[in-house]
């Protein structure tokens, strides 16, 4: 069961406003925001990381555990059990029947959500301030004891089968399985058969306090905090986890190019990947703002020409793919084409603005406006005590130190448009491209509704 948000509450930040500027003058950019995010860190013995963020201006507290596992510790045979695991972990324990975590949760005025990436799978739920003690032994009791039964296994391998069935999906998993062809960590996709051996042995192998970090966010006592986490986790033996070996990613020195049909797709559609270098990288955060000015909003290039401009597409938007963290990302641009638009012509004009971007500098406005689209997400990303949570306990897992957080705006606002134009030069060249085209395929259902028109 999934509730409504509690009321949220915001970070405090300090805005440093600078003068407004003449109308003839040029946009000049303002200092970014200055995080003011209080953390107190602490590890248990068996490995627990703990970072807490306590603001009373909320009436509730976040819970988030991060765990240092994702889809690229998935072996040969592997594919899709980080997100099995993240459906998992809501079943039944030693204490809890199937389905009571989350009815527990939802009776006192809560709610949990959960999601598993590339590189990190997180829990996280909110209570009333008075349920802390309540939120935590749940949480430790699910890493305790969880069942890995085949029933388990069963039931959650056919719910996610149900999941995967979205217009558009075929493309996003095959964009990124060909663009990391040959880094078997971040290539493969879909769900293969779990068998309760192999699921345990994965869990056995992932799951565990010193795999984990505890966040805290929201209205509560530290100390109380901390007496609550020694209670409920102190037992909670270690696991022998292996480091991550991060692969090598192989070199594209061609385009790659697949057509995918899909039967539940409305309009044709224009996938492109490239591998980006690694987050924390000036290169990677030039591709951040490089996503905004492409295909970031009503004022980018992409959505300027090809939706408000020719209406060649419906839709049009770069991102830079949220499921990757520590290792290589994936920069990905997406066009929904309009009826009647034709796919080269609309290739064509993609390829225009990547080119356009890699000859020549973005002015400082676009500059300006990717810098301050990005900032405004992040500090909005903070404002609510979940997302709270789970962003520090993933800066935690990233950097070792969650206060690594109030670096990340100085970061970006240090990126020059020089810096843009030469990552696109380099980063988004054609030789580098992952193209997936999807072209609608009518149902079987569609097919005969059609056949029986035809013939009355």
């Amino acid at each position: 069961m999934r509730l409504p948000s509690p009321r949220s509450s915001f970070v405090a930040l300090a805005l440093v406003a600078a003068p407004t500027p003449a109308l003839a003058a040029p946009p000049k950019a303002d200092p970014p925001p200055a995080l003011r995010l209080a953390i107190q860190r602490a590890t248990l013995d068996n490995g627990l990381r703990v970072v807490m963020n306590v603001d009373h201006a909320s009436n509730a507290v976040a819970l988030a555990i991060t765990y240092d596992v994702g889809s690229r510790d998935e072996a040969q045979g592997q594919s899709g059990f980080a997100r099995l695991f993240e459906h998992l972990l809501f079943g039944a324990t030693k204490n809890l029947a199937a389905g009571e975590f989350e009815s527990l949760v939802a009776s006192r005025g809560g709610f949990v959500t959960a999601r598993s990436a590339v590189d990190r799978t997180a829990y996280s739920m909110v209570v009333p301030e008075n349920e802390l003690a309540l939120g935590l032994w749940l949480e430790a009791e699910r890493m305790r004891s969880i069942d890995l039964s085949q029933a388990a296994l069963d039931a959650d391998e056919k719910a996610l089968a149900v999941v995967d069935r979205v217009p558009y999906g075929k493309a996003e998993a095959r964009l990124g399985a060909l663009a990391f062809e040959g880094a078997l960590a971040y290539a493969h996709g879909g769900l293969d058969r779990a068998d309760v051996a192999a699921a345990r042995a994965f869990h056995a192998a992932h799951f565990g306090p010193n795999t984990a970090v505890l966040a805290i966010s929201g209205d509560f006592d530290p100390d109380m905090a901390m007496n609550l986490v020694h209670r409920y986790f102190d037992g909670i033996p270690r696991i022998q986890a292996k480091p991550f070996v991060e692969p090598n990613v192989p070199e594209q020195a061609a385009e790659r190019r697949e057509v995918v049909d899909d039967a539940l797709a409305r309009a044709p559609a224009l996938s492109y990947g490239f591998v980006m270098p690694k987050l924390g990288t000036r290169e990677h955060d030039a591709l951040r703002l490089a996503q905004v000015i492409l295909g970031d909003g009503e004022g980018s290039r992409l959505v300027a020409r090809l939706v408000r401009g020719d209406a060649l597409a419906t839709e049009a938007r770069a991102d830079v793919d949220p499921r990757f963290g520590r290792g290589p990302g994936l920069f990905r641009i997406e066009v929904r084409l309009a009826k009647d638009a034709a796919v080269p012509e609309v290739e064509k004009r993609i390829d225009a603005a990547l080119k356009e971007l890699a000859d020549t500098q973005p002015t400082e406005a676009e500059t300006i406006r990717a810098r301050k689209r990005l900032e405004a997400g992040f500090v909005l990303g903070l404002s609510g005590i979940r997302q709270r949570a789970l962003e520090i306990g993933k800066f935690e897992l990233w950097n070792g130190d969650a206060r690594a957080i109030g670096r990340e705006l100085e970061r970006l606002a240090s990126v020059t448009p020089a810096d843009v134009q030469k990552a696109a030069a380099q980063l988004l060249a054609t030789k580098r491209r992952t193209v997936i085209e999807t072209r609608p395929k009518p149902s079987v259902a569609g097919n005969l509704a059609s056949a029986a028109e035809g013939a009355r």
